[in-house]
C-alpha cells in the first residue's frame, strides 16, 4: 500500500512539473493572441483611413487634370486672341 502512495505522489509530482509550465505557456499564448487581435483591429482602422485618403487623393488628381486641361484651353484661346490683336 505504501508503494501505491509513493507512486501516486511521484505521478502527481511529474504531472505538476509538466502541467504548470504548459498552463503558463497556454496563458501567455492567450495573451499574445489577444494582443495580436487588438493590433489587427487597429490596423484595420488605419487601412480604412488610408483607403479613404487614397480615394480623396484620386479625386484631387482628377480635378487637377481637369484644371490643367482648362489652362491649356485658356492658353489656346489667348493665343488666338493675341493673333487676332496683332493682325
Amino acid at each position: 500500500m505504501k508503494v501505491n502512495v509513493d507512486l501516486w505522489k511521484i505521478f502527481t509530482l511529474v504531472l505538476g512539473i509538466l502541467i504548470m509550465p504548459l498552463a503558463g505557456w497556454v496563458w501567455q499564448t492567450n495573451l499574445d493572441v489577444a494582443e495580436v487581435s487588438n493590433d489587427l483591429g487597429d490596423l484595420e482602422v488605419k487601412v480604412a483611413n488610408i483607403e479613404k485618403d487614397a480615394e480623396e487623393y484620386e479625386k484631387n488628381a482628377r480635378a487637377l487634370i481637369g484644371v490643367e486641361k482648362d489652362i491649356e484651353h485658356i492658353r489656346a484661346s489667348l493665343s488666338r486672341i493675341e493673333e487676332l490683336v496683332t493682325r
